[in-house]
């Protein structure tokens, strides 16, 4: 369901509030890595040119009219929880990936650890990011997202 709010008393322009699930994100990572792969992220971002293809055909995809604020938004926290992930997973654990809880598969004592190395870590236990969307979002932001490593 899309929300759509009036901020201003009396204008009719109305602007959408994204709401995002699982399949929408994979068709906007799907669709930035496609900008991506032909050139048309030069630096941390979409060029212009990229980000009216990403609004265009995820429009005409997900028949959801967000526009270039809504879809940097979600590049922007993608890319936070991505480094998060990362960071996460950074040093070999032997742990691996449960698709039925959809997060990293771990024991209590080996999240308790990470959690307390960073709280920010514990949305992850809930549900992680899963390999497809890390293949997408690797291929969005490595090698542009500074890590603590390389920071």
């Amino acid at each position: 369901m899309v929300k759509t709010r009036n901020f201003v008393e009396g204008d009719s322009t109305l602007t959408t509030k994204a709401v995002w699930d699982d399949e929408l994100t994979l068709i906007f990572c799907e669709l930035c890595v496609n900008e991506v792969s032909t050139g048309n992220r030069l630096t941390t971002y979409l060029n212009s040119k990229g980000w009216e293809n990403v609004i265009a055909l995820f429009q005409a995809k997900t028949q959801k009219n967000y526009g270039k604020p809504q879809l940097k938004n979600k590049w922007d926290t993608l890319k936070k929880e991505w480094r998060l992930w990362r960071e996460l997973l950074k040093e070999p654990t032997g742990i691996g990936w449960c698709p039925s809880k959809k997060t990293v598969d771990a024991t209590e004592e080996w999240w308790a650890e990470k959690i307390q190395e960073n709280p920010d870590f514990k949305g992850f236990k809930k549900k992680g990011i899963e390999p497809r969307l890390n293949e997408l979002m690797w291929q969005m932001f490595g090698g542009v997202v500074a890590t603590r490593e390389n920071a």
